[in-house]
């Protein structure tokens, strides 16, 4: 027969025996429920403010009852979570309204450090420190094309000072050389600017 959740969960099935919930032996629970006491010892918090936290919406497997001699129980991943997402709403909430919108004090604040770093990059560039990309590629391109030119006229140069008679055959070895190095200096100028 198929066990439900009910019989697969100790803390569940605990209430079938005394015709209510009961507390779960350190046996039945498992790794990660915990005890208040232990909870405020793993988290370092004090017991009575965890005990306050569920009013605000903290998560926990068992419900205290003192009457009835039950005790908490809460789930540690749980608990945890739900401290993270508290503190990164409330780190949240001080940049926004009410409508979650970012607040006008928000705004200029990164109005005014967007202002202060191209202020800081004129300041860069009328010191030398900085130069536009723009600028670089176009200095690297003429600078490239004039490399180049002058590179391929080197199979010229070099037929026109051997034997005539092999000049044509080392215009061609030579001509096929450079541009087989041009074309790979081309790839990788092409991924270094994809880089």
């Amino acid at each position: 027969m198929a066990k439900t959740p009910r019989d697969r969960d100790p803390l569940l099935n605990s209430s079938r025996k005394s015709g209510g919930p009961s507390a779960p032996s350190p046996e039945t629970m498992p790794d990660r429920h915990v005890s208040l006491s232990q909870l405020s010892t793993l988290i370092g918090r004090d017991r009575n403010t965890i005990a306050k936290w569920p009013d605000k919406g903290c998560p926990f497997v068992q419900k205290a009852d003192k009457e009835a001699n039950i005790p908490w129980v809460f789930d540690v991943a749980a608990v945890v979570k739900w401290l993270e997402d508290q503190a990164t709403a409330k780190a949240i909430s001080k940049y926004e309204n009410a409508e979650g919108q970012t607040t006008e004090a928000e705004g200029k604040r990164r109005k005014a450090v967007a202002a202060a770093i191209l202020e800081e990059i004129e300041v860069l560039k009328q010191l030398k420190s900085v130069v536009p990309v723009d600028h670089v590629i176009a200095s690297i391109s003429k600078d490239y094309a004039e490399i180049k030119s002058i590179i391929m006229k080197i199979p010229d140069v070099i037929a026109a000072n051997v034997d005539s008679a092999i000049a044509g055959h080392v215009r061609r070895v030579a001509d096929k050389q450079i541009r087989d190095v041009m074309n790979a200096l081309q790839v990788k100028i092409a991924d270094s600017d994809e880089g």
